[in-house]
């Protein structure tokens, strides 16, 4: 990623939050916060925005039709968009709480990002298959540049966690 012009770009760290991590518990890595931190110190160092977007789900307003969040709603899960212990977040960090899993939709996100001319964005999230899915594929057809830092990324489920890099995000995205 050293080659990376980061004139235009942002740091996008997505669903890095409490309850992922108390979901996932047994499965995540237990390096994955080292090494997406690790990358969040290096990005600060560009003083390029470094972005938190959580999902954080409405309960007063439920969609029947989506059955991801009327799945999720019987857990009570995702009230809260509060990070992870131990993420390393700054005060001057952008911070999303985002009602569906594509961190785009129902925020301002995108329209934040244009004000500030950004066009390309580094992105990392859990769970492969879900967030960082939902989202690439909405930025990619939204024009902006991407890279995934891949090592900072997971699903439980390898085998599509490795397809979708095989796949879907080696034609939308530069996977570093």
């Amino acid at each position: 990623m050293d080659d990376l012009d980061v004139a235009d770009a942002a740091l996008l760290i997505m669903h890095y939050q409490a309850d992922v991590f108390s979901i996932l518990a047994n499965d995540v890595p237990t390096d994955l916060l080292d090494r997406t931190n690790s990358l969040i110190a290096r990005w600060r160092d560009t003083e390029n925005p470094t972005i938190f977007a959580n999902f954080a789900i409405d309960y007063e307003s439920p969609c029947e039709n989506n059955m991801l969040i009327c799945n999720i709603m019987k857990t009570g899960y995702f009230r809260d968009p509060a990070p992870v212990t131990g993420l390393d977040v700054a005060e001057s960090d952008w911070r999303y709480a985002c009602p569906r899993a594509n961190v785009f939709h129902g925020t301002t996100l995108h329209q934040d990002l244009q004000a500030k001319g950004i066009k390309t964005l580094v992105m990392a999230g859990i769970a492969t298959s879900g967030v960082l899915f939902s989202s690439v594929g909405w930025s990619s057809d939204a024009d902006y540049k991407i890279y995934i830092a891949r090592d900072c990324c997971f699903d439980p489920d390898t085998v599509a966690h490795d397809a979708l890099f095989r796949t879907s995000f080696a034609t939308r995205a530069t996977i570093v």
